[in-house]
């Protein structure tokens, strides 16, 4: 019975930390200003730079601006001619994200990235309480079956 308890958490732990690992093929947009780079690496626990992606930047009315592809860094410079909304499309096999970046706003710059996205701690302590929740259920199962088992010897 032991075993099966500890084989079941182990599973579930799989499971609940399954996430944090998959969501390294999520592609995240970053951004600073010095002309305007767009920063784009596969997110996770370990970053990985999206080398040779697909970048097209539009105007706010949807006009093409500028396209081209990132650096081997995954990074893609381009000049805006006045400060604006810029919505940024970067594409890279099968994977697609899209960025509004607003240069008239204060406070521009790099930080933004990952706002959506929750931070890999939290997604550690939020799997790791999974985890206690279930060894939980579990035991309170043990318990019952054990007590119903004892009522019927008596």
């Amino acid at each position: 019975m032991r075993r099966g308890l500890e084989l079941a958490i182990l599973i579930l732990a799989a499971l609940a930390l399954g996430p944090a690992l998959a969501s390294g093929h999520a592609l995240v947009i970053d951004y600073g200003v010095e002309s305007v780079y767009i920063e784009a690496y596969y997110g996770g626990v370990r970053q990985t730079p999206v080398q040779y992606a697909d970048v097209e930047v539009f105007y706010p009315d949807g006009r093409l601006y500028v396209e081209g592809k990132t650096d081997e860094n995954g990074k893609f410079r381009f000049d805006p001619k006045f400060g604006k909304e810029w919505l940024v499309v970067v594409e890279s096999v099968g994977h697609r994200n899209e960025k509004m970046l607003n240069l008239t706003a204060a406070g521009v710059g790099a930080g933004e990235a990952g706002r959506g996205e929750i931070p890999l701690y939290l997604k550690i302590f939020a799997g790791l309480g999974y985890i206690l929740g279930i060894q939980g259920f579990f035991l309170w199962y043990k318990g019952f079956k054990q007590a119903r088992q004892s009522k019927k010897k008596n």
